[in-house]
C-alpha cells in the first residue's frame, strides 16, 4: 500500500539560465525513469497475476493426481487381498488333493 504525502517545494534561487538547464533535463529523465518504472511495473503485475493463475492450475492438477494415486493403491490393495485369498484357497484344495490321493 502506498502512502502519499506532500512534499514541500523547494525554492531555489537561481541567477543564470545556465544553472536551470541541467536540473531540467535531470527532471525530464527523471519522468522519463518514472513513465518506464510505471509501464514496468504493469507488465509484472500482470505476469505475477499470470503466475498465480498457473500455480492455482498446478495445484488442482497435483490435488487430482494424489486422488488417482490414493484410487489406484485402494485397487491394488484389494487386489493384492484377492490374490492372496486365492493363493490360500489354492493350497488349500492343493493339500486336500494330497490328502485324498495319499488314501
Amino acid at each position: 500500500m502506498t502512502v502519499k504525502t506532500q512534499i514541500p517545494p523547494i525554492v531555489r534561487h537561481l541567477r543564470d539560465r545556465d544553472s536551470v538547464t541541467p536540473l531540467k533535463e535531470e527532471n525530464s529523465r527523471l519522468k522519463t525513469d518514472v513513465s518506464r518504472l510505471r509501464i514496468e511495473k504493469g507488465q509484472l503485475r500482470e505476469e505475477n497475476s499470470q503466475l498465480r493463475t498457473e500455480n492455482s492450475r498446478l495445484k488442482d492438477e497435483l490435488l487430482f493426481t494424489h486422488e488417482e494415486l490414493e484410487e489406484a493403491r485402494e485397487i491394488a490393495d484389494a487386489k493384492d487381498i484377492e490374490l492372496a485369498k486365492n493363493n490360500t484357497m489354492y493350497y488349500i484344495l492343493q493339500d486336500e488333493h494330497s490328502r485324498i490321493a495319499s488314501f
